[in-house]
């Protein structure tokens, strides 16, 4: 496997583009301008891959592959990873490329160069814009034996998007959600995948993309808000804004009778906001602590994107699904509302 520094030194003196017109491509390039949910939690890390992207050209890895630089040369240049996603398929993404962390990672081996462009940290996940480098034909998509994970903490929810692109190979969207006892200032990502793999062929290779993110600062405010019904409670306990996600923190309470009846408990959450828009609240995964009062006394994080600026107020409207084998039913609660 090559040294990252040798692949970067390499590839600047093979680069084909006159000086002006590279000067103005780096410069580009890094300016930023539902199914029925499963519980995942720590009893099962949930890792979900699907392929939802368009081609992208990216300015965070064009000094890395000359074939990278001849292609963009010919290209329109269309910014970062995560401003274009913004503009396209991916609109959560939009404001991601301007606070995100540079990170610029890359390993090469068996002729698959994985380079992590920018990555974003916001105290609940760890958002990572991927490019995959090959002449080889993987398939439509691919995915890894290995997902990068936090060095200290336990292992969480993950999930990954990519799609084949000519002349490029893959790019996509990775997402980590660890289960943090404290928010730390920085996390330590770990990954060190063994196999690419497509619906079409495979590689075993050796690639190493050890880095650091800082917390993106969040404003936390304690909520304490409860409602209740037929046996299971919600306490919305807190949530944590960025200039890029809204954070809940939610959990479900469980009367033990409860489960003489019934199996599992789900707690789910609908948004609104004052101005009648509506949001999707895809949950980050739910555990249970020690020492809970039942097994379904289940801890919720979740994450809305691109809540309307005007808005001055969102109301969450909660529900609950509780199940057996043989059947479910849909318990609603009164909604609750949080002041943005």
């Amino acid at each position: 496997m090559k040294d990252e520094t040798k692949i970067i030194e390499d590839t600047m003196e093979a680069i084909p583009v006159p000086s002006e017109k590279l000067d103005s491509i780096i410069e580009n390039s890094f300016k930023g301008d539902a199914p029925p949910r499963k519980r995942t939690g720590k009893r099962r890390a949930g890792y979900v891959l699907a392929a939802t992207l368009a081609i992208s050209i990216l300015g965070g890895t064009l000094m890395l592959n000359p074939a990278m630089a001849n292609m963009i040369s010919q290209l329109p240049v269309i910014g970062n990873v995560f401003d274009y996603f913004g503009s396209t398929s991916k609109p959560a993404y939009k404001e991601f490329g301007q606070l995100a962390t540079d990170v610029g990672r890359t390993a090469e081996d068996k002729g698959v160069l994985i380079n992590i462009d920018q990555g974003v940290f916001d105290g609940t996940t760890i958002t990572l814009a991927v490019t995959i480098q090959t002449n080889k034909n993987y398939g439509s998509t691919i995915f890894f034996d290995g997902w990068p994970s936090v060095e200290g903490e336990s292992a969480g929810n993950a999930g990954a998007s990519f799609e084949k692109v000519k002349g490029l190979g893959y790019v996509g969207i990775m997402t980590i959600t660890p289960w943090f006892s404290d928010t730390p200032d920085k996390v330590d990502v770990i990954w060190e995948p063994k196999k690419l793999l497509g619906d079409k062929k495979e590689v075993k290779g050796d690639w190493k993309l050890n880095f650091s993110l800082p917390l993106i600062e969040p404003e936390v405010v304690t909520l304490n808000k409860q409602v209740e019904k037929d046996g299971v409670a919600i306490l919305f306990k807190e949530v944590r804004k960025t200039p890029l996600t809204f954070n809940i923190y939610y959990q479900q309470l469980v009367d033990p009778a409860l489960l003489d009846d019934w199996t599992a408990v789900e707690a789910e959450l609908k948004a609104t906001d004052d101005l009648g828009n509506e949001y999707e609240v895809p949950y980050n995964g739910g555990f249970t602590e020690g020492g809970a009062r039942t097994r379904e006394d289940l801890q919720w994080s979740a994450t809305i994107h691109n809540i309307d600026p005007l808005a001055t107020k969102l109301i969450f409207h909660p529900f609950a699904t509780v199940s057996t084998i043989d059947g479910a039913k849909i318990i609603y609660f009164e909604d609750i509302e949080i002041d943005l």
